[in-house]
């Protein structure tokens, strides 16, 4: 394929188009939206056999996050 099909678009004007619908709610309104993600989201995870394995993932911290912590917790133990 030589040319994309003109609806392929770059990713900030894919988040863009997908953001537009929430630009200038309430708060009341984004708290509305927010709440029927998390229902959607419960829903399907209780169809899946793998529930309990979803739910105890975990994002492993990056390399940098845990270097920073090591710092940080040999400093309170030398003023401890």
């Amino acid at each position: 394929m030589s040319k994309l099909p003109r609806w392929v678009v770059d990713n900030r004007t894919a988040v863009a188009r997908e953001a537009e619908a929430f630009r200038g709610l309430t708060p009341e309104e984004h708290a509305r939206a927010t709440a029927a993600a998390c229902r959607a989201a419960a829903r399907q995870l209780a169809q899946r056999a793998d529930r309990e394995r979803l739910l105890a993932y975990r994002d492993p911290l990056p390399a940098g996050s845990v270097a920073v912590l090591g710092r940080l917790r040999a400093a309170a133990r030398r003023r401890a």
